[in-house]
């Protein structure tokens, strides 16, 4: 019997209450071509990236490895990352030069994710006003996706603390930039970033909420039928991505709590009793990048897990107020210190995520970037030198791996690994960033 090829955009469809609905299918191996490693077609597996930020740093003398290259120890602030230890190249020692001692925190999230110094505003009432000086990484990664390969969404861009600073400029409100004059706002509700990629499968009229969480009855026909075409692997693995939609939704439902008013979106990401929900709404956050991926709905993420300055409280450590006055009180560092390692261990439920994905021969994280930042090496000194940086997932092979601590003795330049990053997503871009941070060297450290 034949092979049966499946085009990579077949997606599965239904009916629910007179509206069509469809959901999109993780690579399955009818897919691929004969090795398995591209599609039928010989369109090459897709590329990802993800940028993902916490904002006013880490305690460097517990997050910087003391050893480097591949063998390097899991420091108290890298902890969390054991599990995916063998995917992430801490990067320790770089200069962003793009931040080149104007404004603390302004410096330090503009360099660190365009490679462009900011461009200053009139601070009106504000102490300070700013906005990025040229696209963030994330969005030249996508312009450059759009031109080969569009996605259903050119990118998205999310984020988990609502508490973020408004109103010093668009540097500090949002990460993602298609240039000075374009931020692009993250989405803070896991319910409304879950409707725009999966929208096609809720009906207008819904309010309740109800059709969602009953949506993919109407297209588990159409799966039962392609599971009788493909074979066992296949079967699975069509069985596990539908399971993981429906735990997905039942997870962001079941975030509390759930405020409903007709004609209006269905609220999430409350706070409860003054406390944001941050875990639950992580991991909803990452469960929807990964299940957008599988499908291949976007290639491009940027997620905000705390804003830069920001008034974020992470009570789960014990503390009472926000991480960003923490930072500059010299007594308060050990609440400091347990923010970063609550904050890691988000970063890697996203990386164990897209690791657990299978995809090809290998998995999601093998073709995908996680490019992790902040705007400060510490909240105390405000530095732009040795920020945190981590570079996890194999790039589709671009990125050396097992993952390795390297620390630069030279002076490198933080824009040095936002070309790497880009790199693998476009191997014909040259260059990054403009005037302090420009680099056209990517960081050698890093390939494979």
């Amino acid at each position: 019997m034949a092979k049966l090829i499946l085009n990579r955009r077949t997606m599965l469809r239904g009916m629910l209450a007179g509206s069509a609905v469809a959901l999109g299918l993780p690579t399955l191996e009818a897919m691929l071509g004969s090795h398995g490693t591209a599609f039928a077609d010989g369109t090459p597996l897709p590329r990802r990236l993800v940028t993902w930020f916490f904002g006013n740093g880490v305690r460097l003398d517990r997050w910087v490895p003391k050893i480097q290259g591949a063998g390097y120890e899991l420091t108290e602030e890298l902890a969390p990352l054991a599990k995916v230890k063998d995917y992430c190249s801490v990067l320790t020692g770089f200069n962003n030069k793009a931040g080149y001692g104007r404004r603390g925190h302004h410096d330090g999230v503009a360099g660190a994710f365009s490679g462009y110094p900011f461009i200053a505003l009139d601070p009106g009432n504000s102490n300070y006003s700013s906005k990025f000086g040229g696209p963030s990484i994330d969005q030249v990664a996508a312009t450059a996706i759009a031109k080969k390969s569009p996605t259903y969404l050119p990118s998205l861009q999310l984020g988990v603390s609502k508490r973020v600073t408004t109103g010093e400029g668009p540097t500090l409100q949002y990460l993602a930039h298609k240039g000075p004059d374009q931020p692009l706002p993250s989405e803070y509700n896991p319910q409304v970033a879950f409707a725009k990629l999966f929208g096609s499968f809720v009906p207008k009229d819904d309010h309740s909420t109800k059709l969602r969480v009953t949506a993919l009855d109407a297209v588990r026909e159409d799966a039962k039928r392609l599971q009788m075409r493909v074979g066992a692997s296949d079967k699975m693995r069509l069985e596990a991505h539908m399971e993981s939609i429906y735990l997905l939704q039942k997870q962001i439902l079941a975030i509390p709590p759930v405020c409903m008013k007709p004609g209006q979106p269905v609220e999430n990401n409350k706070d409860i009793n003054g406390d944001e929900p941050l875990l639950a709404v992580s991991k909803a956050m990452a469960d929807i990048i990964a299940v957008a991926f599988a499908c291949d709905l976007t290639r491009v993420v940027s997620l905000q897990q705390s804003g830069s300055v920001g008034g974020t409280v992470y009570w789960m450590t014990g503390a009472t107020v926000e991480e960003h006055g923490l930072t500059h009180d010299a007594n308060q560092q050990e609440l400091v210190h347990q923010a970063v390692v609550f904050n890691m261990g988000c970063y890697a439920y996203l990386l164990e995520k897209l690791k657990s994905m299978p995809e090809g021969p290998g998995n999601i994280l093998d073709n995908s970037v996680v490019y992790l930042g902040s705007d400060a090496a510490e909240g105390l000194t405000h530095s732009c030198f040795d920020q945190p940086v981590i570079v996890a997932g194999r790039g589709g092979g671009d990125l050396v791996y097992p993952g390795v601590h390297y620390r630069s003795d030279s002076d490198e330049n933080t824009t040095d690994v936002l070309l790497s990053v880009l790199k693998t997503i476009d191997p014909t871009a040259t260059e990054v960033g403009a005037d302090q941070g420009y680099s056209n060297t990517p960081c050698k450290a890093l390939t494979a």
